[in-house]
């Protein structure tokens, strides 16, 4: 999996595979691409930083712990 933070238009993109996207459906701030074989391909998460801030509650505490933890944002992301 590939992550990657647009900045510019706090978008968060998650590339699960290489594979041919053949459609999206899109619900609230979340798109989600999938291929022919409706598997997911890639996941676009807008407004990012506030989709992060208010759903971080409902990930593993190991999670949590390890990417939100301090006074920074989610570590996780990687500006292009």
């Amino acid at each position: 999996m590939q992550l990657n933070y647009y900045r510019d238009e706090d978008i968060l993109v998650m590339k699960l595979s290489d594979r041919p996207i053949d459609y999206a459906q899109e619900s609230n701030w979340v798109i989600v691409h999938f291929d022919k074989e409706n598997e997911p391909v890639r996941i676009e998460i807008l407004d990012a930083r506030r989709f992060l801030k208010e759903e971080k509650r409902v990930l593993p505490l190991s999670l949590q712990k390890e990417y939100f933890s301090g006074s920074s944002s989610a570590s996780i992301l990687h500006d292009e």
